[in-house]
């Protein structure tokens, strides 16, 4: 998980900055194109794909952030159900694991 949020992170650094490019695009677009009916609708569809990026730039964010905390979380408790497991099979006899320890 951990290995899935710095790849993630990566691709959302990458997005981000082809999302401030295209603003400097609509710029361009704009002195370009000033004054007619096309300028406005070429502004307007440049308006909302660069929402529709930073609406995905967020969700993107939302998940990077849910896998790092998963990621730790299970971290976590894979060290725990460690800990359990030697120590029962520390406290077993006849090479039996005494799971009455995982309490």
């Amino acid at each position: 998980m951990k290995n899935t949020a710095v790849k993630a992170m990566a691709c959302q650094g990458e997005l981000e900055g082809y999302l401030r490019s295209w603003l400097s695009l609509r710029d361009e677009f704009a002195s370009a194109v000033t004054g007619s009916q096309t300028g406005t609708q070429i502004q307007s569809t440049m308006d909302s794909a660069h929402t529709a990026g930073v609406n995905l730039a967020r969700t993107l964010q939302d998940i990077i952030d849910t896998l790092k905390d998963t990621s730790v979380k299970v971290e976590a408790t894979d060290l725990q159900n460690a800990a359990h497991l030697q120590r029962a099979v520390e406290l077993g006899s006849n090479s039996k694991v005494d799971t009455g320890s995982w309490q």
